[in-house]
Parts: structure tokens; C-alpha cells; sequence
């Protein structure tokens, strides 16, 4: 009889004791699970501050860049009796630009430029062989950033004036678009590829291709 008391003596303690140990345990793991809220939050907290952050990078940034490249036109010529204008180009151009880009944002940056071009060929009957475009434009550029390439699209309006051979028309208002790729060497310093495409005078459009160097400085 003895006995047997003892033995449920022991194991009503034991369920205590164990009863008592899990109501001490509780608190840990409610602890452990507002730990990993808390964590949680502040992960957000930090992503969303990382995100802003990238997308107000770049403000105020400034860039020069030079290119030079090849250049080539296209224009109607002059009639012969009743026939349709036939449509010229150069046999060589070359083309040499400056550019500045002011950012007002990571991704978007205002954009003026200055080029021109010397085209040999593509003269009709009593013209010049050698013709010329000299433009300047404002407008925008959009970037998009991946890593160390960084494709772009442009845009921009402005004024040209050629002269010489078919494209002698003086001076023009000029639409320009284009787009280019830009590898970074660093963040100042980069080197890349450019196109462009400007069109004036209703009926002629000169095209260029070229490599640029960029130099880039402010809020980087």
C-alpha cells in the first residue's frame, strides 16, 4: 500500500515537474517568434530603403562625352523629265559629336548635344561632291542600368544647317533619335557604341554610328 502511494507520489510530481517545464518553455519560443517578426519587418525595412535609395541614386549626376564615327545621309536629287527624284547618299561621311547629360533622376537624364558631319559624293550635275550638317539639339535620355552594361534611348529637337552637293538647305529645324550601350569602366569612366538618327528638310535624313567615351561626375 505503501508502495503503491509512493509510486503515484512520484509520478504526480513528475507530471508537475514536467508541466512546470513547459509553461517555462513557452515564453522562449514566443520570445524566438517575435524575434523572427521582428526580423522580418526590419529585412522589409531595409529592402524598401535599398530600393529607394537605387532609384534616387544618380541625381545631380553630370557626364561629357565625345564620339566619332561614320556618317552617311539620304536625299531626294533633283528629277530627270518624268521621272521620280532618285534618292542619294555619299559614298563616305564621317561624323564627330559632343554630348552633356545633367541627371534629374536614376534612370532619366536631360541631354543636349552638338554634332556634325563631312559626307564626299552623291553630287548630281553641277554640284559639289563634298556636302556638310552641322546640328545642335536638347531633349532626353532614358537609361536602363544592368551591372556594368548600360543600354540607352534618346531623343531630342534642335536646329541643323547643311550645305553642299544635294543637301544644301541651309538652315532647318532637326528631329533627332538614337540610342546606344555604354560598358563601364568605372563610375566615371566609360566606353561605348552610339547611333543616331536625325531627319530635317522634309525629305533628308542622315544617320551616324560611332564610338564614345564618357566622363562622368557629381552625385555619382
Amino acid at each position: 500500500m505503501l508502495a503503491n502511494r509512493d509510486f503515484r507520489r512520484c509520478r504526480f510530481l513528475l507530471t508537475c515537474a514536467r508541466s512546470g517545464e513547459h509553461r517555462r518553455r513557452e515564453p522562449d519560443f514566443a520570445v524566438f517568434r517575435g524575434w523572427g517578426y521582428t526580423r522580418r519587418v526590419r529585412l522589409a525595412s531595409l529592402a524598401i530603403l535599398a530600393l529607394l535609395c537605387g532609384t534616387a541614386r544618380g541625381e545631380g549626376e553630370r557626364a561629357l562625352s565625345a564620339s566619332l564615327g561614320w556618317a552617311t545621309f539620304s536625299a531626294l536629287g533633283k528629277p530627270m523629265g518624268k521621272q521620280a527624284p532618285p534618292t542619294i547618299s555619299p559614298d563616305i561621311g564621317g561624323m564627330l559629336a559632343v554630348s552633356y547629360e545633367h541627371a534629374i533622376s536614376g534612370d532619366l537624364s536631360l541631354r543636349g548635344e552638338l554634332a556634325g558631319g563631312v559626307f564626299h559624293g552623291g553630287g548630281q550635275a553641277m554640284q559639289s561632291q563634298t556636302s556638310y550638317a552641322s546640328l545642335g539639339d536638347a531633349g532626353a535620355v532614358f537609361r536602363f542600368d544592368v551591372l556594368k552594361v548600360v543600354p540607352y534611348l534618346f531623343g531630342g529637337l534642335g536646329g541643323v544647317v547643311s550645305g553642299g552637293g544635294p543637301i544644301d538647305r541651309g538652315a532647318d529645324f532637326v528631329l533627332v533619335i538614337g540610342g546606344g550601350v555604354d560598358w563601364l569602366y568605372d563610375r566615371e569612366h566609360s566606353l561605348g557604341l552610339e547611333a543616331r538618327l536625325a531627319s530635317f528638310g522634309g525629305d533628308i535624313t542622315v544617320v551616324t554610328v560611332g564610338v564614345r567615351g564618357t566622363l562622368r561626375w557629381g552625385d555619382l
